[in-house]
């Protein structure tokens, strides 16, 4: 388990813990100072709804193994956060500090994924 290090002004740790009740808590603290940057960017309050998820929750939540909310093995580099939605993911793409956005919109529901992959070539911005 890890300590957020740098200082958020506007999230707690409750926040990014996964949600299945296990407690795990591994998210990347340059990825926090990312959606802390965000959410002074956006100027709205923004409510995380997932951030950091086990290897059994991401599952269980239809994630994929290569999940950036996954955080039993490595340290999560995304959050899913919902408010006025059309402006998150307005303001995201238009900000720099994420390269993967989806704007669940269409799906039955109503959040916008924000993720960071040091990885990836390339953004990775849609609507679904």
């Amino acid at each position: 388990m890890t300590a957020i290090l740098v200082p958020i002004k506007n999230f707690v740790k409750e926040d990014f813990i996964c949600k299945c009740g296990c407690g795990r808590f591994n998210m990347d603290e340059n990825f926090l100072i990312r959606y802390q940057a965000f959410r002074l960017i956006h100027g709205k309050p923004l409510t995380p709804t997932s951030g950091g998820r086990c290897i059994k929750h991401n599952k269980a939540e239809g994630g994929v193994k290569t999940s950036l909310h996954q955080c039993e093995t490595k340290k999560a580099t995304a959050v899913d956060t919902t408010g006025d939605c059309a402006k998150i993911y307005k303001d995201a793409c238009a900000c720099g500090l994420f390269n993967e956005i989806e704007w669940h919109k269409n799906d039955g529901k109503n959040f916008v994924h924000l993720g960071w992959d040091p990885n990836q070539k390339g953004l990775d911005y849609k609507i679904i």
